[in-house]
């Protein structure tokens, strides 16, 4: 029996990459979650080359999670590894009775479509798509509608596309939100922030970026926006989290060109409580462009630490900050980004209110008690239609 007195199940999940990157840490959590809830959740994922760690197993094993090592899951598709991969997982499900398969990823979800076809009494097949905007392409398509018993999206717009564009019936798509550490980031931890540290004064207005820095991520609008603000918030400071290979060309150099190096202040990546005590120093976070992990994990961070958030309208991020109750969504272009920190600048109140609305979101949707129930229920949902047919 689960945790709230249901069926317990026995899952084997798929991850196929073995980075702590992208929806990693979105799908371990649920995995820890399930398991916390009485399910027997099994994790397997990708293959480290040789001579590097596994960042992924060993996550897992801090969280208790068990591992199911031998196959390569590959990030890409990879014939010469997704077809013994699909045997070994054929092996697998036939000496041990597992109830569904959840995959995480599109290459592991092919890999089980190949060890399961065809199979008597097959597992039933879950699939989370980290999508915001939701699943597209030829073999997302087939991968839905023919070995999909259900498939949990982050959005209504993700829904929709799954539904209306890869013609995946209605009654196999959910929504559900990932979640986080609502423990960790939590305003009323009294970890206290790093305004003092870095040298901002009482009425220094602090932004944010947290994000690999890439060319994608168009840290030209970011800095532009920036420039223009500071004209009329002169105690405005910018901090960009984060890292990349080309994060000198991308971002400090640009900056120190434009003639914001006193402005914009280049912390690095940050970790732990570090990182946490980083974003109680916001006064609001911009975020313009989704990365792989399309639940953007980072706005969510911050919700839950009571910080507004500046968004484009890319994604799911228009139903994740939904314009003026939990922040502000922006065409991102430098005119516009500038005039939506300019405002929250001179608007505290009105600030305080949208932090105080993204905490209470946070609260009632991004918890991995709320995450593991809504999935569990799915799972528990499959298996009664599966019995009836």
């Amino acid at each position: 029996m689960t945790r709230g007195g249901g069926e317990a199940m026995k899952v084997l999940h798929l991850f196929s990459n073995w980075r702590w990157t992208g929806p990693a840490e979105p799908a371990l959590n649920l995995a820890a979650a399930l398991r916390q809830h009485g399910h027997e959740v099994t994790l397997a994922c990708g293959r480290a080359p040789h001579g590097l760690a596994n960042a992924l197993e060993a996550k897992a094993r801090e969280r208790g999670v068990p591992l199911r090592t031998g196959l390569a899951l590959n990030k890409h598709m990879n014939p010469f590894h997704n077809y013994p991969d699909g045997r070994t997982l054929r092996g697998w499900l036939e000496a041990e009775p597992f109830d569904l398969i959840h995959c995480h990823l599109r290459n592991d979800h092919v890999v089980a479509a190949l060890a399961a076809r065809r199979m008597p009494g097959r597992p039933l097949v879950v699939r989370s798509c980290y999508l915001g905007d939701g699943p597209r392409g030829y073999w997302e398509g087939r991968l839905a509608r023919e070995f999909t018993e259900g498939m949990l999206l982050l959005s209504e717009s993700a829904r929709r596309q799954a539904v209306e564009r890869l013609r995946l019936p209605a009654d196999r798509a959910w929504l559900f939100d990932t979640a986080v550490d609502l423990g960790r980031f939590n305003p009323d931890r009294g970890l206290g922030h790093r305004r003092a540290e870095l040298g901002f004064t009482p009425d220094t207005f602090v932004i944010g970026v947290v994000a690999r820095v890439q060319w994608r991520r168009r840290y030209h609008v970011l800095l532009e926006a920036i420039a223009r603000a500071c004209r009329e918030l002169p105690n405005l400071r910018a901090l960009l989290v984060g890292r990349g290979t080309h994060m000198k060309a991308i971002a400090v150099d640009p900056a120190r060109k434009m003639g914001l190096s006193d402005v914009v202040l280049f912390p690095g990546y940050q970790t732990g409580d570090d990182y946490v005590r980083i974003l109680a120093t916001l006064d609001a976070k911009v975020f313009l462009v989704p990365g792989t992990d399309g639940s953007c994990r980072a706005v969510r961070e911050a919700m839950a630490m009571g910080v507004p958030v500046i968004s484009s309208r890319r994604g799911m991020l228009p139903e994740l900050v939904a314009d003026g109750d939990r922040g502000v969504l922006v065409d991102d272009t430098p005119e516009e980004l500038a005039g939506a920190i300019v405002a929250l600048a001179r608007d505290p109140e009105r600030r305080q209110a949208l932090g105080r609305r993204a905490r209470q979101y946070a609260l009632e949707h991004f918890s991995l008690e709320r995450q593991a129930e809504v999935v569990g229920g799915v799972y528990a949902e499959l298996l009664e239609r599966h019995r009836k047919v």
